[in-house]
């Protein structure tokens, strides 16, 4: 005679917080391998490089109190995060970077929570958190005080609290309708940290509303009436505000609405007007494929002996994440699986926005959508381990582990032999 699941005697009172305590445990490995490989040797280079030269000056002029003119192309909020650093470690390179360092590691935790609302997955999660700690982009933007990490971090934030949301009205997560309603005013503070970081999140945070709708439409999911005003508000009046808080700063040097106003023009003339090319730019259909990374920093140190960064994905993650990713859409065509569809969404609306942006282009901006991939990766190595079982998936994760511990020296600035250096430059392009 078989047994139902109900008929079994529950588990053992220590099995049970054994099961609830591993994948706490996972996921402070994770983060503190995350953090291991991110916060150490923050001072090299001792030097602002790259975009630093625009976005920690800015910082120091905040910091001065007087007018910003290093940087005044993107929203304040990045700049106010590094000034933070600078506050806390001192103008330096560590202070500097150490915000970006710390949002790195941030932002492994939280595409693990977001992974295990959508999936409810442990090893989906653990899976898509690793191979975020394990990308060579992801490492380089959490180790330099720009702001495409902040951005992202701010994003995924702001989809982690509206699916609590939508987990709470599916019946997920131990949550009631009513007591859930307050991820909403979560996500929407995070949505106006992203976009007070840079426009170009205005985009991909439309996947909420969409996916929101798609679900109503579906039956998957129902708002209750009250908590249609707190949407529309969370969603409007809570971006708007924590954005025009981030200008705080500038009113207090004596502007008003008007020069914010005349600022914000003088911002879209500028990113429409950007055409100059760059060695380094880059069209938005080969990030993919991973054609042109950025040397962020290179010198010789000695001769024969140089030290480099070089912005780079991890080409193991990311080639992989493409036939996932077709898995992924022929599985949400197919079923209307509701994490399948916030993913398309998210990959559509963050990455194909740079098909009509006619300004100059960099690999960086891919980063957004980088995360939907890893996600869906990750999603796909769970079928073949159920299919084929771990070995395979375990190999996988051994490869793109192994392509992170070759490829970091250059990752970091680590001094290594020219000819070494050389050698992991397998297209000319990279160069």
């Amino acid at each position: 005679m078989f047994r139902t699941a109900d008929t079994f005697p529950p588990a053992p009172p220590v099995i049970r917080r054994a099961s609830q305590i591993a994948p706490v445990l996972l996921v402070v490995a994770i983060a503190l391998f995350a953090a291991l490989a991110r916060v150490p040797r923050l001072h090299t280079p001792d030097r602002m490089v790259f975009d630093e030269v625009y976005y920690a000056k800015a910082a120091q002029q905040m910091l001065r109190r007087v007018e910003v003119t290093e940087e005044r192309t993107h929203p304040p909020l990045s700049k106010l995060i590094i000034a933070a650093g600078i506050l806390v470690a001192g103008d330096n390179a560590v202070g500097w970077r150490l915000p970006s360092a710390l949002a790195g590691v941030g932002l492994v935790l939280v595409v693990y929570v977001l992974t295990a609302l959508l999936f409810r997955d442990t090893f989906i999660a653990a899976a898509s958190a690793m191979l975020v700690a394990l990308d060579g982009l992801v490492f380089v933007e959490s180790r330099i005080a720009k702001p495409d990490i902040f951005l992202t971090l701010f994003l995924f934030g702001a989809f982690a609290a509206a699916w609590r949301y939508v987990d709470g009205c599916m019946g997920g997560a131990g949550t009631s309708r009513a007591a859930g309603v307050r991820w909403v005013y979560v996500a929407g503070a995070a949505a106006g940290c992203a976009v007070a970081t840079k426009w170009t999140t205005v985009v991909p945070l439309a996947t909420i509303p969409l996916v929101l709708a798609l679900l109503v439409a579906w039956g998957r999911i129902t708002i209750p009436r009250p908590h249609a005003w707190h949407v529309v508000l969370a969603f409007s009046a809570v971006p708007a505000a924590v954005y025009l808080a981030t200008y705080v700063p500038y009113f207090l040097l004596g502007h008003g609405i008007r020069d914010l106003m005349e600022l914000h023009v003088g911002m879209y003339r500028f990113h429409a007007s950007l055409t100059e090319g760059h060695p380094y730019q880059s069209a938005w259909w080969s990030w993919p494929l991973l054609l042109r990374p950025i040397w962020y920093e290179y010198d010789e140190v000695l001769p024969g002996l140089t030290r480099g960064i070089l912005a780079i994905g991890n080409p193991i993650i990311w080639w992989a994440s493409l036939p996932a990713f077709a898995f992924v859409v022929s599985r949400a065509v197919r079923t209307r699986s509701a994490p399948d569809v916030f993913l398309v969404a998210g990959v559509a609306l963050s990455y194909f926005q740079y098909a009509f942006i006619p300004r100059a282009l960099f690999l960086y901006h891919f980063l957004p959508s980088l995360i939907f991939l890893v996600i869906g990766l990750a999603a796909a190595l769970a079928e073949v381990r159920a299919r084929v079982g771990g070995g395979v998936v375990l190999i996988f994760a051994l490869i793109a582990a192994g392509w992170f511990v070759a490829y970091y020296p250059v990752l970091s600035a680590l001094p290594m032999a020219a000819e070494r250096m050389m050698r992991l430059m397998w297209f000319g392009t990279w160069i």
